[in-house]
C-alpha cells in the first residue's frame, strides 16, 4: 500500500537530475561549431611560406589581453621549417579564448585536424593570446612529462617559485613569446607531420576502403602521451638546429606598413553574403580594422629566457 508521508530519498540529490544543468562546461553552440571554430571578428592575412599558401587569422583581444607573436614572427618561423612540414598546415590562429576555455582547457596552443572558416579549411594551428604577468598555478605531484616541462618554462624566461602547495609560474609577455614562438609553434607542427606520415600517407597508399580505416582507427588509438612525445622530439629537434645556427632566438618583428597593405586588400567591416568572417571594404574602414582588431606584446629590444 502507498503511503503519501514516506519520502524518495532521492528527491534533492543528483541522482534525481538536482543541479546537473549548472555544470561548469564550455558552451556548445547549435550549429555544432567546436569552440576553437567561434572567432569573433577576425581579420585575414594571407601569406606565402615556400610557394604555400597560410592564412593567417588575428583574433581581436580582450582588455588586458596580448598576443605575443607577431604575425612577422610566425613567417619567420615558417621560412626556417622544411617546406615539405609547411605544406601539412593551411590556417594559423591567434586567438583570443574565453574565460570558462581559460579555466576548463588551458592551452599555450593546439594543433587542428582540420577547421572550416568559410573560404578557408583544412588543418590548422592555434596561439592562444596571453594576460601578461599571468601566476600560473601547479600542484606539487608532477608527472615525469610535468617535470620535463617545468624546466623548460624556466628555459624560456618564466620565474619558477616553489610553494607550500605546488609551483607558482611568474609568466612574462617576453617569456611567452619565446615559449609559442620556438617551441609551441614547431610541437604543434610536429603533431601535423606526426598525422601526415602516420595516417594520410599511409590512407592514400591503402588499396582497399577497410585498409584506409583501419590506418586511421590504429593512429586514432595512439596514446595521447606517445604523440606528444614525437612533437616534443620534433620541436626540440628544431630549436636546437636553428639556436645553433643562430637564426633563433630574435627579435621581435613588426612590420605595420606590411600588416595594414595585406589586410587592406583581403580584409575589412563589411561582412560578406552568409559569411562569418569579414572580408575586403573601403580603404578607410579597413585601415579602421587594422588598428583595432590587433594587438601585440610591448616592444622589447631583447628577446630573454631561452
Amino acid at each position: 500500500m502507498r503511503k503519501p508521508t514516506r519520502r524518495n530519498r532521492n528527491i534533492g540529490t543528483k541522482k534525481s537530475g538536482y543541479s546537473q544543468d549548472n555544470n561548469m562546461v564550455i558552451p556548445q553552440r547549435k550549429d555544432d561549431l567546436a569552440f576553437w571554430e567561434q572567432l569573433n571578428n577576425p581579420v585575414i592575412i594571407p601569406i606565402k611560406a615556400h610557394d604555400h599558401e597560410i592564412a593567417i587569422f588575428v583574433e581581436p583581444v580582450r582588455d588586458g589581453y596580448i598576443h605575443a607573436c607577431t604575425p612577422q614572427d610566425i613567417i619567420k618561423i615558417l621560412e626556417l621549417l622544411p617546406p615539405d612540414d609547411v605544406e601539412e598546415v593551411e590556417i594559423i590562429v591567434l586567438r583570443q579564448p574565453k574565460k570558462k576555455e581559460e579555466i576548463l582547457s588551458p592551452v599555450w596552443g593546439r594543433y587542428l585536424y582540420y577547421v572550416d572558416f568559410d573560404k578557408y579549411n583544412g588543418s590548422a594551428i592555434c596561439i592562444e593570446a596571453i594576460k601578461p604577468h599571468t601566476i600560473v598555478k601547479w600542484g606539487s605531484s608532477l608527472s615525469p612529462f610535468e617535470q620535463k616541462e617545468l624546466k623548460l618554462l624556466e628555459q624560456d624566461g618564466d620565474r619558477i617559485e616553489q610553494v607550500k602547495r605546488g609551483w607558482n609560474i611568474h609568466t612574462t609577455p617576453e617569456s611567452v613569446r619565446n615559449r609559442q614562438l620556438y617551441r609551441t609553434l614547431p610541437h604543434e607542427f610536429g603533431h601535423a607531420v606526426d598525422y601526415a606520415r602516420n595516417c594520410l600517407e599511409p590512407c592514400v597508399d591503402a588499396k582497399t576502403e577497410e585498409e584506409d580505416e583501419y590506418i586511421s582507427k590504429v593512429f586514432d588509438s595512439k596514446p595521447t602521451l606517445e604523440k606528444e612525445e614525437f612533437a616534443n622530439r620534433y620541436a626540440k629537434a628544431f630549436y636546437e638546429k636553428h639556436f645553433r645556427l643562430g637564426n633563433i632566438p630574435f627579435n621581435r618583428v613588426l612590420n605595420e606598413d606590411f600588416l595594414e597593405k595585406t589586410i587592406l586588400i583581403f580584409v575589412g567591416f563589411r561582412k560578406a553574403s552568409k559569411s562569418r568572417f569579414t572580408y575586403l571594404s573601403t580603404p578607410s574602414q579597413s585601415a579602421k580594422a587594422s588598428n583595432n582588431r590587433f594587438e601585440v606584446s610591448p616592444d622589447t629590444s631583447t628577446t630573454t629566457g631561452v
